[in-house]
């Protein structure tokens, strides 16, 4: 192994994530999803391509056409010990989230197949993997988690890589829109690394403080997935940081902000009978 490759895999070791024995065959806590499946061991979610470091070239412009906007960018993954699944009825299953500079990408249950970005434009781009429930709730297990830093065209000295042994956090869910229905019951998910969660009593552990509109900020001590119950239709949006203690851990992705929304699913009025 290179020197490189083993102080990232210890980086790596040291910054797993300290959960609890991951549920086997887990029923859904929200109505309208499948259960879950598995796993049948420890779970490995690893990213395949880009390579880490990987600088990707443009591509060169066609005779008489302008320059190309992006590359074209393949990922690869390969997923042990967990089944990734879709249920036809209700279109949801296990999945992989990518999760591409902060933005998460729609699920990805066919990962025998490449994920395609047609052209990315020039820059650094961080690229993270998790494994996913049917219901979005992540696999709380070090092998549950994989992240490369590449380049498109060149790297971009001011864009944040990241560095594993920095504390940091992912949201996971929610995101996009929900029908009233489905609003009895949102999961409120992030992915945590380089930190411990735990009481501010613990000088080595931090605490997860999200805030849900202008509601009052809640202090997570316990890395577990959150349900927000009887969410009115319209537009949210949330803020969530790593603290030790009162203070906020200043590092590039200790805060992130994210936003859904519930569709108001009042039947339109009916048309006024023909005379």
């Amino acid at each position: 192994m290179k020197p490189s490759v083993a102080l990232l895999a210890a980086a790596l070791l040291a910054a797993a994530p300290l959960a609890g024995e991951t549920p086997v065959d887990p029923k859904s806590p929200i109505p309208g999803y499948p259960d879950g499946r598995g796993p049948k061991g420890p779970v490995s979610v690893k990213i395949e391509s880009p390579a880490a470091g990987a600088v990707i070239p443009m591509p060169e412009a066609a005779p008489g056409q302008p320059a190309p906007k992006g590359a074209r960018v393949e990922v690869k993954v390969v997923v042990e010990n967990y089944e990734i699944f879709k249920d036809e009825a209700s279109g949801k299953g296990q999945h992989v989230q990518l999760v591409l500079n902060g933005r998460a990408l729609p699920g990805w249950y066919a990962i025998d197949k490449p994920w395609i970005f047609p052209a990315l434009p020039k820059g650094t781009y961080n690229l993270l993997a998790l494994l996913q429930r049917p219901w979005q709730e992540t696999i709380r297990e070090a092998g549950g988690f994989a992240a490369v830093t590449f380049h498109v065209g060149e790297k971009d000295a001011g864009k944040p890589v990241f560095d594993p042994a920095q504390p940091s956090l992912f949201v996971a869910a929610p995101r996009g829109k929900f029908k009233k229905a489905e609003a009895a019951k949102i999961l409120f998910d992030v992915y945590v690394t380089g930190c411990k969660v735990g009481p501010a009593t613990d000088p080595e552990a931090c605490q997860i403080i999200y805030r849900l509109n202008q509601d009052p900020q809640q202090v997570l001590t316990a890395w577990e997935p959150v349900f927000w119950e009887n969410v009115p239709a319209g537009k949210h949006s949330f803020v969530v940081a790593l603290y030790k203690g009162e203070k906020r851990i200043e590092a590039p992705f200790a805060l992130a902000q994210g936003a859904f929304e519930v569709a108001d699913d009042a039947a339109a009025p009916a048309a006024p009978a023909p005379a």
